[in-house]
C-alpha cells in the first residue's frame, strides 16, 4: 500500500529530527570548548565541582562571579560529576533542557492544533539557527529558555483548565527562572501574559485559575534560599546583580561597571536583526509567506480562545522589550523562539490543505548542514576557525609537568579554555614582577605567550626559556616555552 502524503511527510519529519539530534551530538563531541563565553561558563561549572561550593559561582579562585544565578552552572557541574570533566558532559544539560522545551512545545501544539502542527512546531524550533546552536552550548540561555517556556505554556494550560499541576508549574517555571537568569525571567514571562489578559479582559480568569498565594510561596521557596545564601557568603552580590546586571546593563549602553568583561554596546533595535538570524532559515520563509498571505496576517489574533494572540505576544514582547536596550548580544531572542515556533506552526496549519506534503523537514535540515560544515572545518583546519587552547594544553601535558606545577600564560587576557582543559592549572599574568615571583618556584618550567608578546617578556625570563612548540589559534601564534636545561621528566 502506498503511504498517504500525510504519512510520508510525518515519516520524513521524524527522520529529519533524528538527523538533527545526531548532528548536534556529533558537534558537541567534536568541537572543543571555545573562548570566551562557552569556555568561561564551563570553567565556572568545573570550579564548582572541584571546590564543592554549590552556592558561590567562582570567576577565579577566591573571586566570586556575581553576573549570573546558578541554575545552568548547577546542571553542568552535576553532569560533569556524573560523566567526567569533559566538554560533552558540560554541554549535555543544554541539550536535555532544549529537548524538554521541544516536548513542551509539541504537547501544547498537539492539544491545540493537532498532530501535524505539533510535528511542524518541533521542526521549526529544532531547525532554528539559534536554538540548534544553543542546544549543546555551555551558557545560561538554554536554562532561561526552558524556564520561560515552562511558565508560558503552564499559564496557557492553566487558563484552559487542563489540570491543577499546570497551575503550580507556572510558578515552578518562575522560580527556576529566577535561578536561571534572575528577575528578567519574570519580566519576559509577565509582559506577554499581561498584554494578553489586558486585550482579552481575562482578569477574572487570571485570578481564579491560578493559586497566587500558595504559588508565589512555592516560587520563593525555590529561588529565595539561594539568593539569601549568596549574599551571606559574598556580601554585595544582590546590589551588583540587581542594580548592575538588571538596571545599569539594560539602560546604559556604555555601562562601565561590568566586573567580568565589558558592555556589548549595540544600536537600539538591533534585537530585530538578531531575531532574523536566530530563526534562520524560517526568517526567509516568513518573508515569502507574508508576501503572499498578508491579509491572513492581519486577522491573526482573531480566534475564540486567544491562542494566536498569545503566541504572537510571546513572540513579540521580548523583541519590543529589548528594542530600547543598547546593550544586547545574539542569544537574547532565544526565550521567545518557542513562541515563534508555535506561531509559525499555527500559520502553517491554517494555510495547509489536507493531505498536502511539506518542505518543512528540508528547511529544518539547513541548520544541521551548517553545523556539519563547522564540524568539517574543525577536523580539517580547526585552529583557523575556533579559538581554543586545547592543543596547547595537550602539548604541555605531554611534557609530564611536575605535580602541583602550573602553566603560566604571559597575557593580559585569560584563556578560559586553557583553564578548563588543564583543570585549573593555568595562571595568567602580564605583570613582570608577578611573573618573576611565579618562576621563583623551580617547578614552574613552562610559559605560553603569543609570538607578538615575546619581546615584552622580562629579559631575565627570555634568557631562561626557549620555544618548545608553536600553535596557530585563529589569528594568534601561540608559543609554548620551556626552561632551558629542563627535560620532560618531572
Amino acid at each position: 500500500m502506498t503511504p498517504s502524503p500525510d504519512t510520508r511527510w510525518q515519516r520524513f519529519a521524524t527522520y529529519a529530527l533524528f538527523a538533527l539530534l545526531l548532528i548536534r551530538l556529533l558537534a558537541m563531541w567534536a568541537i572543543p570548548l571555545t573562548d570566551t563565553t562557552e569556555a568561561r561558563y564551563a570553567e565556572i561549572a568545573r570550579k564548582m565541582l572541584e571546590t564543592g561550593n554549590w552556592v558561590t559561582l567562582w570567576h577565579d579562585y577566591g573571586i566570586p562571579f556575581w553576573a549570573k544565578p546558578p541554575l545552568s552552572t548547577w546542571t553542568s557541574a552535576a553532569s560533569m560529576g556524573l560523566f567526567g570533566v569533559n566538554p560533552l558532559a558540560a554541554r549535555l544539560p543544554a541539550l536535555l533542557l532544549s529537548l524538554a522545551v521541544l516536548w513542551l512545545v509539541a504537547d501544547a501544539a498537539r492539544q491545540r492544533l493537532g498532530r501535524d502542527a505539533a510535528l511542524a512546531s518541533v521542526l521549526i524550533l529544532a531547525g532554528s539557527l539559534l536554538f540548534f546552536g544553543a542546544a549543546g552550548t555551555v551558557m545560561t540561555d538554554p536554562a532561561l529558555m526552558f524556564c520561560v517556556a515552562l511558565a508560558q505554556l503552564a499559564f496557557w494550560h492553566a487558563m484552559q483548565g487542563r489540570g491543577r499541576r499546570w497551575n503550580y508549574l507556572f510558578f515552578v517555571g518562575l522560580g527556576l527562572g529566577l535561578l536561571a537568569k534572575g528577575p528578567l525571567a519574570i519580566v519576559l514571562v509577565g509582559m506577554p501574559i499581561f498584554c494578553w489578559v489586558l486585550l482579552r479582559n481575562e482578569w477574572k480568569a487570571l485570578w481564579q485559575r491560578l493559586p497566587w498565594i500558595s504559588g508565589s510561596l512555592l516560587m520563593l521557596a525555590i529561588a529565595l534560599p539561594w539568593y539569601l545564601l549568596a549574599e551571606y557568603r559574598t556580601p554585595g552580590f544582590l546590589n551588583y546583580f540587581i542594580m548592575g546586571e538588571h538596571v545599569s546593563r539594560f539602560l546604559d549602553p556604555g555601562w562601565k561597571g561590568d566586573k567580568y568583561g565589558y558592555a556589548h554596546a549595540t544600536p537600539r533595535g538591533m534585537i530585530w536583526l538578531y531575531w532574523l538570524g536566530a530563526i534562520f532559515p524560517w526568517s526567509l520563509a516568513m518573508l515569502v509567506w507574508l508576501a503572499g498571505h498578508g491579509k491572513q496576517a492581519i486577522g491573526l489574533s482573531k480566534d475564540g480562545d486567544g491562542w494566536r494572540l498569545y503566541v504572537l505576544l510571546w513572540s513579540l514582547m521580548t523583541l519590543l522589550f529589548f528594542t530600547i536596550s543598547g546593550n544586547i548580544i545574539f542569544p537574547y531572542p532565544l526565550p521567545m523562539l518557542p513562541g515563534c515556533a508555535l506561531l509559525f506552526a499555527t500559520l502553517w496549519q491554517a494555510g495547509r490543505q489536507p493531505g498536502q506534503g511539506s518542505s518543512l523537514p528540508w528547511l529544518a535540515l539547513v541548520s544541521g548542514l551548517l553545523l556539519l560544515i563547522a564540524v568539517g572545518l574543525q577536523w580539517s583546519q580547526g585552529q583557523r576557525y575556533f579559538r581554543t587552547q586545547q592543543q596547547v594544553i595537550a602539548a604541555w601535558q605531554q611534557q609530564h609537568p611536575a605535580a602541583g606545577s602550573k602553566l603560566i600564560y604571559w597575557d593580559s587576557r585569560r584563556e578560559f579554555s586553557a583553564e578548563f582543559y588543564s583543570e585549573g592549572k593555568v595562571l595568567t599574568t602580564n605583570q613582570p614582577a608577578q611573573l618573576l615571583q611565579l618562576l621563583a618556584d623551580p617547578h614552574q618550567r613552562f610559559i605560553v605567550t603569543e609570538q607578538r608578546d615575546l619581546p615584552s617578556l622580562p629579559a631575565a625570563v627570555a634568557a631562561r626559556f626557549q620555544p618548545l612548540a608553536s600553535f596557530e589559534v585563529m589569528k594568534d601564534h601561540m608559543l609554548l616555552l620551556r626552561a632551558k636545561g629542563a627535560d620532560s621528566a618531572p
